[in-house]
């Protein structure tokens, strides 16, 4: 018996006479479920709780400390969440190593999750506490590791689970359902999401899409930390980095990704810092083409201009053979006005992203900006002409920003670096000459 057990078995401590507490645990649990990513003591009480604990280790006066704080900071400590000073973690290990308390036991258990280290000397001691006093833990780690054994090994368990979850349509029910309260939570649990991303084929379908986005967004429960979503936003662009998928599938994965973490070109920069810059560049080309897609149905729809489509025709060709590294559109206020309602109701609002033009000597024109190699383009509808800023110029606009002067950006008449759109089509050979080398 423990030291705690035995002075709560002593006399003049009144033993409590309910009836059982089971249910008032699984309420406790269902709690933590619902709500996996809220801490149950705070920083503060945390230091109030190690200060206490330390000065009953130091003075030998234990009359109020409770087994509950015992345990919390037991999770902490084995949890790498807290530092103990020698004394203290060594009082808490001695009593974790006697124990048949479930509160400790318990507590150990949540510290194995959260401090996992492959090998390290503190894992392998607590999964082999896990495993000589598995009768004495509560029913939900009892059948944590009943139903998932292989979470007990020291050394390979990410890999040994990231081998079943494959295979599980849904993989957060599944940790969920055999007792993980916390599946994206605690080093263990971030070590599978890397093991099972490495175990999975190529990402090509629409099925392998689905897959997951339940890992990472499951409903109802709280999403995959930033850290955890960009690598699996990775892992589904991985395939693409040197060629174009389906547009039906571009598309649909386009949506998704963007509708849950934003567009890369100009939203939540700290999530998409995380994502590596070529997986973060494919995203950006697909978006360049939606760009595009999206001005022509606006510009079709705001004015009768029929000179557009065969210049959307040329830079969608661009665009499709790879030469075409980004876009951005910035649309007149008439334009901005209809693309408002066009795609009012859209799923997806990436698509139509978008900056304002803001001349008033030009009020009726659109502007796309594209980045296409070492240039910066600049086309525009009705009778604007065609630039070609190189991207050291200090002219050259840069792309994504909320408004653009279609006036100020116009160079001379005769500039080299300008062509209006002659109806021959020379325009287009000048454009290509430059920038397919």
């Amino acid at each position: 018996m423990s030291l705690l057990e035995t002075l709560r078995a002593m006399p003049h401590r009144k033993k409590f006479e309910g009836k059982s507490i089971e249910g008032l645990s699984q309420a406790v649990q269902a709690v933590f479920q619902a709500f996996p990513e809220f801490s149950r003591v705070s920083p503060a009480t945390l230091e109030q709780m190690k200060a206490k604990i330390a000065a009953a280790v130091r003075d030998w006066e234990w009359g109020s400390v409770t087994v509950g704080e015992v345990g919390m900071l037991a999770s902490a400590a084995f949890g790498r969440a807290e530092e103990l000073d020698t004394q203290t973690l060594s009082f808490v290990r001695r009593e974790v190593q006697a124990t048949t308390n479930p509160v400790l036991l318990d507590a150990a258990a949540e510290g194995y999750f959260a401090g996992w280290s492959r090998g390290g000397q503190l894992t392998r001691w607590l999964a082999s506490i896990m495993q000589e006093r598995s009768s004495h833990l509560s029913k939900r780690w009892q059948s944590v590791f009943v139903s998932i054994p292989q979470a007990l090994d020291a050394n390979h368990a990410p890999e040994h689970l990231a081998e079943r979850m494959v295979m599980e349509p849904d993989p957060y029910r599944w940790l969920a359902g055999a007792g993980v309260a916390s599946p994206h939570s605690g080093n263990l649990m971030q070590e599978l999401h890397q093991a099972w991303l490495r175990t999975l084929p190529e990402i090509k379908t629409d099925a392998q899409v689905a897959h997951v986005f339940r890992w990472i967004l499951p409903e109802g429960r709280a999403r995959a930390s930033d850290k955890m979503a960009a690598s699996a936003i990775e892992k589904l662009l991985s395939p693409w980095l040197h060629k174009m998928p389906e547009q039906e599938y571009r598309k649909a994965l386009l949506d998704r990704i963007t509708d849950a973490y934003g567009d890369p070109r100009n939203k939540r920069p700290e999530f998409w810092s995380l994502v590596s810059a070529p997986c973060r560049g494919v995203l950006v080309r697909w978006l360049a083409g939606a760009s595009m897609d999206a001005l022509l149905s606006v510009i079709t729809k705001s004015t009768a201009n029929h000179m557009w489509p065969p210049r959307h025709d040329f830079w969608k060709g661009l665009f499709n053979r790879g030469l075409v590294d980004e876009a951005w559109v910035a649309l007149s206020p008439a334009a901005a006005a209809i693309a408002q309602d066009m795609f009012a109701k859209s799923v997806n609002a990436a698509s139509m992203a978008a900056g304002r033009q803001t001349s008033k000597a030009r009020k009726d024109t659109c502007l796309l900006v594209m980045r296409i190699g070492r240039y910066i383009v600049v086309e525009g509808s009705h009778d604007y002409r065609v630039h070609m800023f190189s991207d050291a110029d200090s002219r050259a606009p840069k792309l994504y920003q909320a408004s653009y002067d279609a006036e100020a950006l116009i160079l001379g008449a005769g500039h080299p670096d300008t062509r209006i759109h002659d109806q021959p089509g020379h325009w287009k050979r000048w454009v290509e000459e430059r920038v397919v080398r």
